[in-house]
C-alpha cells in the first residue's frame, strides 16, 4: 500500500510539473520495470487530456456520464480529486513516449484516437484573440490550422515547433508531422533526433538541429538549416544539409540556396538584461523630478535609498528604496501636488537589442519585491509595477502617438495588496509585448496611498519599500 501511495505521489508531482530530479529518476525506473505501472500512468495522463478537452466542448450530462462511470468505486474519489486539480492548475498531460516506454513510433504509424502529443506554449495576440486555442492547451493527433500570428507547440519529447500563420499541419506522432501549407521553425534537442516533416515533395528528417520548412501556395517547398544538419529525402535521392544551407524542392529536381533565418519565425529566447541600480544599493542616485535625465537613473516622487529601516531589512544586498511622498516638486507639503501614488521610474534603451535581433518579436518582463511596516488597520498596502513602451529620445519620449500594430501593447501595469508582516517581501511581475517601432522602455514601481485618510500635515506613507 505504501509503495502504491508513493507511486501515485510521483505521478501527482509529475502532472503538477513539480517533479524533482531524483523523483524523476525514480518514476522512470518504475515505469521501465513495471507494465502495470506504465498502464496506470498512461490511463491517468489520458484522463487529464480528455478532461481538458471536455472543458472546451459542449456536452450534455448524458453524454459525459459514461466517462465518469468507467472507473471502479475504490478509486473514484481520488480520480475526482485529481480531476479538480487538473482544472485549477493546468497540469502536464503525459510522459514522453521515448523516455518512459523505450521506443518511438515511426512516421506513418496509426495512433490512438486520443493520443496527446504536445502542449501549446507561446501564442501571439493574433492567435489568442480568435479563441481557437486555449493557453497551455494539450494538443492531440490531428490537423491544426490558423490564419495569422505565431503559436509554439512543445512536444512531449522536448521538440519545439513555432508555427507561423497562415499555416496548416497534421500531427501524426511524437516525431512525425505533415506540412500542408505555411512555414515553421523547429528546435530538436539531443535525444529526439529523427523528427520528420513530410511534404508532397519529400521528407525533412532532423539529425539534431534547428531548422525551418516552408510550403507556399504554389506547392514550392524549402528546407533551411540554421544549426546542425538534416536529411531531405526525395524520390531517388537524399540531400544532406548543414548549418546555413537550404534546399528548394521541385517535383523532379532540387536546388541548393543559402539559408535565410529571417524568413522564418524566431524561436523564443530569454535574454537576461540586468537592470542598472535595480537593487538600490548605497550610492544609487534617486532623482526628485519627472522622467529620468539619463539611462540607469531613477527619478520620480520623493523617495530615498536606505539600509535596514523600521525593522525591515533589504530583500537582497544592503540597500532598498523607501517611498516617502506622492509628490516631487517640493520638500514641503503642497495640496496642489499631492497625488494618490508615489512612483520611481527608469528608462531602458532597447535599440541595441533591436539591431541584434532584426525582425524578432520582443517582449519584456520585470519583477520587483515589495514590503511595508504594520502601522495599524489604516496602513496603505498597495504597490504597482508597470512597463511602458515608447519611441523617441530620452529627452523627448513619445507614448500617446506610438503607432501600435494590433499585435502589441504599449503599456501594462500590475498591482499587489501586501500583507502586514514586515518579515516577508512579496514579489510582483509584469510583462509587455513590445511594439515593433518602440526603442525605449520605461519601468515604473510605486506605492499607492490606497487609504486616503492621512491629515495634510502627516507623512503620507508610513514605511513602504521596494527592492
Amino acid at each position: 500500500m505504501e509503495d502504491s501511495t508513493q507511486f501515485q505521489d510521483l505521478i501527482d508531482k509529475y502532472l503538477d510539473e513539480n517533479l524533482q530530479p531524483r523523483e524523476k529518476e525514480e518514476l522512470e525506473r518504475r515505469l521501465l520495470q513495471c507494465e502495470s505501472a506504465r498502464q496506470e500512468f498512461w490511463k491517468l495522463t489520458e484522463v487529464h487530456g480528455l478532461l481538458r478537452e471536455s472543458l472546451t466542448t459542449k456536452t450534455s450530462p448524458q453524454e459525459s456520464a459514461p466517462e465518469i462511470i468507467e472507473f471502479d468505486r475504490a478509486k473514484r474519489l481520488w480520480r475526482r480529486t485529481l480531476a479538480a486539480a487538473c482544472i485549477t492548475s493546468g497540469l502536464l498531460l503525459l510522459a514522453t513516449w521515448k523516455l518512459f516506454f523505450g521506443q518511438a513510433q515511426t512516421p506513418g504509424t496509426t495512433t490512438a484516437p486520443h493520443q496527446y502529443l504536445a502542449r501549446i506554449g507561446y501564442q501571439s495576440n493574433e492567435v489568442l484573440k480568435t479563441g481557437q486555442f486555449q493557453p497551455k492547451e494539450f494538443i492531440k493527433t490531428g490537423y491544426i490550422e490558423f490564419e495569422e500570428g505565431l503559436m509554439e507547440l512543445r512536444f512531449f519529447n522536448d521538440v519545439k515547433v513555432l508555427l507561423q500563420g497562415p499555416v496548416g499541419v497534421h500531427l501524426k506522432t511524437l516525431d512525425h508531422m505533415v506540412l500542408h501549407h505555411g512555414r515553421f521553425t523547429a528546435d530538436v534537442p539531443e535525444g529526439a533526433q529523427g523528427f520528420t516533416v513530410s511534404t508532397p515533395l519529400g521528407e525533412v528528417i532532423d539529425l539534431g538541429t534547428q531548422f525551418g520548412v516552408s510550403m507556399d501556395a504554389d506547392g514550392q517547398v524549402e528546407a533551411h538549416v540554421f544549426k546542425g544538419e538534416v536529411d531531405v529525402d526525395m524520390p531517388g535521392r537524399v540531400h544532406n544539409l548543414h548549418s546555413t544551407e537550404a534546399l528548394r524542392l521541385a517535383p523532379e529536381s532540387a536546388r541548393t540556396i543559402p539559408a535565410a533565418p529571417a524568413r522564418f519565425p524566431s524561436m523564443r529566447t530569454t535574454l537576461e538584461i540586468p537592470l542598472q541600480h535595480g537593487g538600490f544599493e548605497p550610492g544609487t542616485l534617486v532623482e526628485i523630478g519627472d522622467r529620468p535625465t539619463g539611462l540607469g537613473l531613477w527619478s520620480g516622487d520623493r523617495a530615498r535609498t536606505v539600509g535596514p529601516d523600521q525593522n525591515i531589512h533589504p530583500h537582497a544586498g544592503t540597500g532598498m528604496l523607501r517611498f516617502e511622498h506622492t509628490y516631487n516638486d517640493s520638500a514641503l507639503f503642497s495640496p496642489e501636488s499631492n497625488y494618490y501614488m508615489s512612483t520611481q521610474q527608469q528608462i531602458i534603451d532597447i535599440s541595441a537589442l533591436r539591431k541584434a535581433h532584426p525582425g524578432a518579436r520582443l517582449s519584456a518582463e520585470a519583477t520587483a519585491f515589495f514590503n511595508r511596516i504594520d502601522a495599524g488597520a489604516d496602513t496603505d498596502s498597495q504597490f504597482i509595477i508597470s512597463i511602458r513602451a515608447c519611441v523617441g529620445s530620452i529627452e523627448n519620449l513619445q507614448f500617446e502617438n506610438l503607432n501600435l500594430d494590433t499585435s502589441r501593447q504599449a503599456s501594462i501595469e500590475h498591482s499587489l495588496l501586501t500583507d502586514d508582516d514586515p518579515a516577508t517581501w512579496e514579489p510582483l511581475s509584469t510583462k509587455i509585448n513590445i511594439p515593433k517601432n518602440a526603442n525605449l522602455l520605461v519601468l515604473r514601481v510605486g506605492a499607492y496611498e490606497n487609504e486616503r485618510n492621512d491629515p495634510h500635515e502627516s507623512q503620507e506613507l508610513d514605511g513602504h519599500y521596494v527592492d
